[in-house]
């Protein structure tokens, strides 16, 4: 109760009358599987289309070793084109051999660049070239010419005695042994004397994927600007007046190029035109425009990435290798892409005489990721999943971090392991319905599936045969899939269309070339009450495949329809989650009241809805909650019981015609 200390007029805000319940979702789905590409770890993911799905994990599983294991991308393909929405996708991994592509710019040679001139000199005891670029040329570094022409290739080893960056001119150590043309010659760095800083990356999840992945390093820079004056302080900073100061920052990297050599040092204060950078030059004179030296260049030392698999690219610019900046280049990439990642055991430079410099590796230089591995097929195992907590769940048991999950399948998977997992996953939560796939041969199908059906007595699944046909973007031709991301696309489609309270069944399955088999009439009479959900071919009367079944693997008579199980899955959740207001209010007749009508308002929508029996309200549903629920020891307890009752429409699976003939002098 508020409190009135002080006279006055006060206004309050009450609140009255009952809350709205929502309905939740009742098509959002969640499948596990293989995967090309994508996370392992963590949450599933949610996925809004097939295209996203191809960005986030790849495409088909193109792999001889992963039969039978390749279903999912088909599966997603087909629940979307079959009318659904949301799927959240929880990659699974052989976790023994799966294994990460990867690379480091230090470990692979870098190339150098396009021979533009060679030149031997008068004592012919050495040769000079010039290259586009000089990046990763040092003193020493050996380096390959290769010359291809004519359709012959010829290839020489030479270790470099000096450069000049102005003109990219190298001096070689000896003379050239082979005769090499400009326009014919490349060159490829070998080794580095002084490797410098090394720029890692590897493939953001495992997989052979990764071994598709290219990157390409360029070196760039945010500002430059010519030297004008320098103060010099042996002691501690150095301050450095430049030309312009636009574009250096605190924390940046600062190389002062001196023609032969470079000095670098880190920025600490930007003032206008003048920077205080943290290592002092001392006595280097060479720095000073002021002691007749040629003008002295400063820039600042960034670099880009350019990320390049199957049609995707990701672009970063403005990258540093100096790891107290904001751009530090494992803070960027990792916070943002989905193709690479920088490892956590990356250590910044922090050598004095060459800081956080750039990347050694040639301006422009492509590297392509190797050692990827997706290791063999997943066990059962895998596929099940453990649960180490939020977050931390693999397989099936991953699901339970997303409630908003609704319908679980594993594409293609048979086992009774995994199906008895999905069922148990359901059983569970009891928020989610699980759909099978089929288990049989093409010689004994109708044994094989009853056989399957006797597995399981469940209200939580459904199965559903046989396995459908459809178009191979990898072969050109027809594959054979399991049905449940078609049947779950169609559930979706039907749950937003009508309700979740329609059989999602008499209707066509979409995408489809054809069936693995036919079956007929006469067999379905066999497999329906089993309570195995046949797809029928009814092209012949003009209505394509359709399904033709909606049933639950119970032996329950009261649960043996899916919209009837799936509708109180749906009116349970929906109160479970709009009563969460409830909790810890006064536990008294004005509480049971508003709790009555907040219940009473959301299932008479349900009711006018369709999904829901009666002509009137009172025919549909009851809801109480008052003594007669509740117990004095309940109330004393804490507990608040609530009672209800809905009459739920049932499909009309048989259509019984009955009809006579009829005559004037019939007494009907």
């Amino acid at each position: 109760m508020a409190e009135y200390l002080a006279p006055g007029v006060y206004v309050e805000e009450i609140e009255a009358g009952p809350k709205p319940i929502e309905g939740v979702s009742t098509s959002t789905t969640g499948m596990v599987g293989m995967t090309a590409r994508g996370p392992a770890d963590g949450l599933p993911k949610l996925v809004t289309s097939f295209a996203e799905y191809r960005r986030r994990f790849g495409g088909y599983l193109d792999d001889a070793a992963l039969d039978g294991y390749q279903y999912l991308p088909y599966a997603v393909r087909g629940f979307f084109e079959n009318g659904g929405k949301r799927v959240y996708i929880k990659r699974v991994l052989d976790t023994g051999t799966a294994d990460t592509a990867g690379t480091a710019a230090a470990a692979s040679p870098p190339v150098g660049g396009i021979v533009t001139r060679l030149a031997q000199n008068a004592t012919a005891t050495a040769t000079t070239i010039r290259l586009i670029s000089l990046r990763g040329i040092e003193n020493a570094s050996t380096i390959d010419l290769s010359q291809t022409k004519n359709g012959t290739t010829t290839t020489e080893s030479v270790t470099v005695a000096s450069y000049t960056p102005g003109t990219k001119t190298v001096t070689l150590t000896a003379a050239l042994a082979n005769d090499f043309e400009a326009k014919y010659t490349s060159v490829t760095i070998t080794s580095i004397a002084d490797p410098g800083t090394p720029l890692e990356l590897e493939a953001a999840d495992p997989g052979a994927w990764g071994n598709g992945i290219h990157v390409q390093v360029f070196h760039t820079s945010a500002a430059s600007a010519a030297v004008q004056a320098i103060v010099t302080n042996v002691v501690a900073n150095d301050t450095v007046q430049l030309s312009t100061g636009s574009g250096f920052y605190a924390g940046a990297i600062v190389e002062f190029d001196l023609g032969q050599s470079k000095v670098y040092a880190q920025v600490t204060a930007v003032n206008g035109r003048s920077i205080t950078v943290a290592t002092p030059f001392g006595a280097t004179t060479d720095l000073d425009p002021d002691a007749g030296t040629t003008t002295t260049m400063a820039r600042t030392c960034e670099f880009r990435l350019v990320v390049s698999y199957d049609g995707v690219t990701e672009d970063y610019d403005g990258l540093s290798l100096n790891d107290t900046t904001s751009r530090y280049y494992q803070t960027v990439i990792n916070n943002v892409s989905t193709l690479v990642r920088v490892p956590s055991t990356v250590v910044a430079d922090t050598t004095t005489e060459d800081p956080f410099t750039q990347p050694s590796a040639a301006d422009g230089l492509t590297l392509a990721l190797a050692g990827g591995l997706d290791g063999s097929a997943p066990s059962d195992a895998d596929y099940v999943g453990v649960d180490n907590g939020p977050g931390q769940r693999t397989g099936i048991a991953a699901l339970a971090d997303i409630d908003e999950v609704s319908l679980v399948a594993a594409p293609g998977m048979v086992s009774q392991t995994i199906q008895n997992a999905l069922i148990a996953h359901c059983e569970l939560l009891l928020d989610r319905f699980a759909v099978l796939d089929p288990d049989y041969a093409s010689n004994n199908a109708l044994e094989n599936i009853q056989d399957q059906r006797n597995l399981y007595d469940t209200k939580y699944a459904a199965l559903y045969f046989p396995n459908i046909k459809a178009f191979d973007p990898l072969t050109g031709g027809e594959i054979v899939l399991p049905p449940s991301g078609h049947v779950l696309g169609l559930y979706a489609k039907t749950d937003i269309e009508r309700g979740v309270h329609k059989a999602p069944a008499n209707v066509v399955v979409g995408s489809i070339t054809g069936l693995d088999l036919t079956i007929n009439k006469g067999e379905q009479d066999i497999l329906n009450p089993r309570n195995i959900n046949v797809i029928r071919d009814f092209r012949a009367s003009g209505r394509g495949y359709r399904v033709w079944g909606a049933r639950c693997l119970t032996s329950d008579s009261q649960w043996k329809y899916v919209p009837v199980r799936r509708l109180f899955i749906f009116v349970e959740e929906s109160l479970d989650e709009g009563l969460q207001w409830v909790v810890f209010e006064p536990n008294a007749e004005p509480l049971w009241a508003r709790v009555r009508q907040s219940i009473s308002n959301f299932l008479v929508r349900v009711w006018r809805d369709g999904a829901l029996m009666g002509a009137t309200p009172e025919e549909a549903y009851f809801v109480r909650c008052d003594r007669t629920t509740m117990t004095q020891d309940d109330i004393d307890n804490g507990r608040l019981i609530i009672l209800v009752g809905i009459a739920p429409v049932k499909p009309a699976e048989f259509v019984i015609v009955r009809i006579q003939q009829y005559t004037a002098e019939a007494n009907v």
